[in-house]
């Protein structure tokens, strides 16, 4: 077949591997469809392709891969061009341009693919084309940088999911081996030497990495950026400052300028300027790339400057925007919820926004338990049968018990509930499964505010918990929480009378030679 100008596409689809993507039986399964290739006004191909994209499994990649016919993989003109990208949940259309240096019958191949280390094939779809070379084709791109871009994007993925930093080594190491110049693979070996040995060695062989991408390109605006975070954590103050200014005049895509600029000021006690430059990685565009990262730990860092200087009005506008950004994270609906309720005691707000992802775990407290709490607060405040309602609604999603008090006594806002459970007829001291109390809850999680509300509230130190019956005040003793002790003496426990298989709590710390332990239980109870 001969090549013209416009190449006959043989739009032949083939369904290789159709599996399913991981949905479940009410849920629409995984597609690519529609694959193209198209050549611009210029002379260049672009390949396209529509997709579907369930959401699962959640380390799934899109990988595109352009091959010549009828080729040998260890031929080295064998890779046309490719790419990849994480797919987006819903239907999107992907494009990956395709710059070959001959004309050639192509294998344009779309593939969904699991993450490591299975790497398994979900769903594969192919076409063949006939592409032809633009004119200045010599120019572009060639087979070997499109294989080096490639490889950079899959190690990039692999150092950013931290899933398998060997690997991603090992492709970075191939890509120099190939090209002894590509500069950015220096780069990305710096964040794994950090990252797999971090402390003065591995910051002094990410600095020699990114010594040499600056000597192989100067103006790398991205390894100026990393080594002023590398300078930053070497407390090289004003050598990483110089490098954030340089590096900014060019207002680069790169996120993580502003967050590691925040951070080094941050290190510094400078805060005012922190929240500045963490306010200029909140404040641009989402572009879904992999700079997002950089713009969630912005907004986390942000948010704790501004708890940090009880900026109650600030957080919440903060929450607000990061709720309805489209990067948001996905535990953000939680901290906004919990924030509404604990901070701002607003329970109806909490639940509007804890309904947005109800069955989302963040750690420490659920969207579940938020809106179970804002109801225990609806209904503690309330004086009509709206209060009923609430009620009945705050025990399905968080039925009264040791984690209910704990959780209300985390926070002055929720007190009126914990309050008017007890006087309906609760038990502050009712245990859970493992025979915990909600003091010994609070103290396991060294949470001496609350440990200071539940007390107050009636909670007994000497209650027995556990499946050894041991008296919930001797908890912070054999972790040695000092000042969960110092708390708990200020409330008037006597640890000379609190005992456990013969032995008072300043017997055991004579035991153990721990003269700052029998200091705490013995001696005048200090303020924290």
């Amino acid at each position: 077949m001969s090549f013209h100008r416009r190449a006959i596409l043989v739009c032949l689809t083939i369904a290789l591997g159709a599996v399913a993507g991981r949905a479940s039986a009410d849920e629409p399964s995984n597609s690519i469809s529609n694959i193209t290739v198209k050549q611009g006004g210029d002379g260049r191909w672009v390949a396209q392709f529509d997709y579907f994209f369930n959401g699962e499994p959640a380390d799934a990649l899109l990988q595109i891969d352009i091959t010549r016919k009828g080729g040998q993989s260890n031929d080295p003109n064998f890779y046309v061009g490719g790419g990849a990208l994480r797919p987006e949940a819903g239907s999107h259309h992907g494009s990956v341009p395709v710059n070959p240096l001959e004309s050639v019958t192509a294998r344009v191949q779309v593939s969904l693919v699991s993450g490591p280390p299975e790497r398994e094939i979900l769903i594969r779809q192919q076409i063949f084309a006939d592409l032809v070379a633009a004119a200045d084709a010599k120019s572009a791109t060639t087979p070997a940088q499109a294989l080096n871009e490639r490889d950079l994007a899959e190690a990039i993925r692999l150092i950013d999911d931290g899933a398998d930093l060997q690997r991603a080594r090992g492709t970075l190491e191939k890509i120099i081996a190939r090209d002894a110049r590509f500069e950015a693979a220096y780069i990305e070996l710096a964040r794994i030497a950090m990252k797999t040995n971090w402390g003065p060695d591995g910051l002094h062989q990410a600095e020699l990495l990114l010594d040499s991408a600056l000597k192989i390109r100067p103006d790398s605006v991205n390894a100026k950026i990393l080594m002023g975070y590398v300078y930053a954590h070497q407390a090289r103050y004003p050598d990483a400052q110089k490098l954030f200014a340089d590096a900014a005049r060019s207002d680069p895509p790169n996120l993580w300028l502003w967050a590691n600029w925040g951070e080094s000021l941050v290190m510094q006690g400078k805060d005012d300027e922190a929240i500045r430059r963490y306010r200029e990685a909140v404040a641009r565009p989402s572009k879904h790339d992999t700079y997002a990262r950089a713009r969630l730990d912005a907004y986390q860092n942000l948010l704790k400057l501004l708890a940090k200087r009880g900026d109650a009005d600030g957080m919440e506008a903060l929450y607000k925007q990061h709720s309805e950004d489209a990067e948001q994270d996905i535990c953000i609906n939680t901290d906004y919820a919990r924030f509404m309720l604990t901070v701002r005691g607003n329970a109806r707000r909490a639940i509007e926004v804890a309904r947005d992802r109800l069955d989302v775990n963040c750690g420490r407290v659920t969207t579940r338990e938020v809106t179970g709490l804002a109801n225990y607060l609806i209904w503690a405040q309330s004086k009509t049968d709206d209060g009923l309602d609430a009620l009945n609604q705050a025990r399905i999603f968080l039925p009264a018990g040791a984690r209910t008090f704990y959780l209300l006594a985390s926070s002055e806002q929720t007190m009126p509930a914990a309050r008017k459970l007890i006087g309906a007829g609760e038990s502050i001291d009712q245990k859970d499964n493992e025979r915990m109390t909600a003091l010994s809850q609070a103290l396991q999680a060294k949470d001496a505010d609350a440990t200071t509300r539940l007390l107050t509230l009636g909670a007994h130190a000497d209650a027995l918990v556990g499946p050894e019956d041991m008296p919930v005040a001797l908890l912070p003793v054999f972790t040695g929480d000092l000042d969960s002790i110092r708390v708990l003496r200020r409330a008037g426990v006597d640890y000379t009378k609190i005992s456990y298989a013969g032995l008072t709590a300043p017997d055991f710390a004579r035991r153990s030679g721990d003269t700052e332990l029998l200091q705490a239980l013995t001696g005048k109870p200090k303020a924290l």
